[in-house]
């Protein structure tokens, strides 16, 4: 088969990391293209690059620009695939746009339980007919397919809808400590975009209550880390709570945490906490949806926003060993679950059904 994935950028996230772990798989046997607004040098390109995936920019750094439609258009007519499968707004609003000058069998993942154009009426309309256009609609998790179901008013049993969970690469993230914990570095780590879905604000205030020889440690960058940056400041935390940025291998920062804490306002599966898990972290997540049905029955939850309820189940899994390792376990077991060959598989039955 003749793939072609869109997605605007591969700037780091977690649609990105999902495209950079599965695509390799795909173009082991197909022939696997993805088309970008613009092309940035970082690890998801070079992987899948060196694994022959062929990457093609529109040079066009304006995401929300009309004309993505007929570079779109574009490629589809240069290069006849049989499958596009498409990630991420504004791109499932080009490319829907784009199907109605080329015939071809359309898929769109749907990443997150909410975003910013849900709650306005006048979109629903826009989006009913934008999602009319594909064939398939896939959600990351069941929590999502029922918030964009309700959304667009869409029937329950329409056979375009499916659920495939997104999955990891298991060899990548390997248990670092299962057989106990390490007293010496009670780092806690929180791997996740500043953006207004992420809740790092209730964890800088979670560390107000654990005790003070603990360090917590962001990974990621975006539009709401100054004002993290300022809480930390006004709480007096700076030596505690570090910075570290976009960090394109996160494996080494993993590696000394003690614990992995996701803390969402929504959410719409939890790769991040799949990966903690992988690595042989105990994670401790909100239990919002999409992400609480990942981590639940083996991680620890907390109600979305209760930095006191964050701060007593971290208390508990720093001083009952019993408890962490427990909790370790459970949570390896749980990241079994979702291997991203799982995830391939089920994405390549979807496709071989659209052309039959």
């Amino acid at each position: 088969m003749k793939i072609l994935h869109v997605i605007s950028s591969l700037e780091l996230g977690g649609a990105q990391r999902l495209l950079a772990d599965l695509l390799p798989i795909m173009a082991e046997q197909h022939d696997v293209f993805l088309l970008v607004n613009v092309n940035v040098d970082n690890e998801f390109t070079s992987k899948l690059e060196n694994a022959g995936v062929h990457i093609i920019s529109m040079n066009q750094p304006n995401f929300y620009s009309v004309a993505n439609v007929w570079k779109i258009v574009r490629v589809m007519k240069e290069v006849d695939m049989d499958v596009v499968h498409v990630h991420l707004f504004p791109t499932v609003y080009w490319t829907a746009l784009a199907s109605l000058f080329v015939s071809v069998r359309l898929i769109f993942t749907e990443h997150s339980t909410s975003n910013k154009r849900r709650g306005k009426w006048y979109f629903r309309p826009v989006e009913r007919f934008m999602y009319g256009r594909y064939d398939r609609i896939v959600s990351i998790s069941s929590a999502v397919q029922e918030a964009l179901v309700v959304w667009l008013k869409a029937q329950y049993d329409d056979p375009r809808f499916m659920v495939v969970n997104n999955g990891v690469d298991l060899l990548r993230f390997q248990p670092h400590k299962e057989s106990a914990a390490i007293e010496s570095e009670r780092n806690l780590v929180m791997v996740s975009r500043f953006v207004p879905s992420k809740d790092h604000q209730t964890v800088i205030r979670a560390m107000l209550d654990i005790p003070a020889d603990v360090h917590l440690y962001f990974i990621g960058d975006g539009e709401t880390m100054k004002e993290c940056q300022e809480l930390v400041k006004q709480l007096s935390l700076e030596k505690r709570i570090h910075f570290l940025g976009k960090q394109e291998d996160i494996k080494p920062w993993l590696s000394k945490a003690y614990l992995g804490i996701q803390s969402s306002k929504w959410e719409g599966f939890g790769l991040t906490a799949v990966e903690m898990m992988a690595a042989g972290l105990p994670v401790i997540a909100s239990d919002v949806d999409g992400l609480k049905q990942v981590v639940e029955g083996a991680g620890g939850l907390f109600e979305s926003g209760n930095s006191k309820t964050l701060a007593t189940i971290v208390c508990k899994m720093l001083n009952d060993h019993d408890l962490y390792k427990e909790i370790q376990q459970r949570c390896i077991l749980r990241a079994k679950q979702f291997d991203i060959h799982k995830t391939c598989e089920t994405y390549l039955t979807c496709y071989k059904k659209l052309l039959q």
